[in-house]
């Protein structure tokens, strides 16, 4: 039996949470943890990553670190417009606090999630169309949007 560690935790609680909002408000999207699960799947996808952790000091003197992170999430959409729907229903949602759980792993398989505290959005780092020149792309890379996160953990 194990648990995953902070950033693990982070990316499967921001799966569980945007795949449960786009299911209640009628999308058909999958949402994955990384760029293989995109590619050759069906379309809309989005993609969760953690993509650094920022450790700093809570004050001098301290050993006590706070953990800001970047989160990157992908839109990889089957046009502009959907591109453009889906960023805008994400930036909604990412308006309020996230619940944050810790998952404990037996066997390699997930078998319980309990609530640990929140994922709090501090500020959105990026919010745009990630690749302009697109003629020669393939679909999944056509209408793909990043939307860049800096968040913590209040627990």
């Amino acid at each position: 039996m194990g648990q995953y560690r902070q950033s693990r935790a982070i990316e499967a609680s921001l799966i569980d949470w945007i795949t449960e909002e786009l299911a209640n408000a009628n999308w058909t999207v999958r949402v994955e943890k990384s760029f293989s699960e995109v590619h050759g799947g069906t379309l809309p996808c989005i993609c969760i990553n953690v993509a650094s952790v920022d450790p700093t000091r809570l004050e001098i003197g301290s050993k006590t670190n706070l953990k800001y992170y970047e989160i990157y999430i992908r839109i990889f959409a089957k046009s502009d417009g959907m591109r453009l729907d889906l960023s805008d229903f994400i930036t909604d949602l990412l308006e309020d606090d996230i619940d944050y759980y810790s998952y404990i792993i037996t066997n390699g398989v997930t078998t319980s999630k309990t609530l640990s505290g929140k994922i709090i959005v501090l500020n959105f780092l990026r919010n745009e169309k990630e690749l302009t020149n697109t003629e020669n792309l393939e679909l999944e890379d056509k209408f793909r949007q990043l939307i860049s996160i800096r968040v913590y953990i209040a627990d």
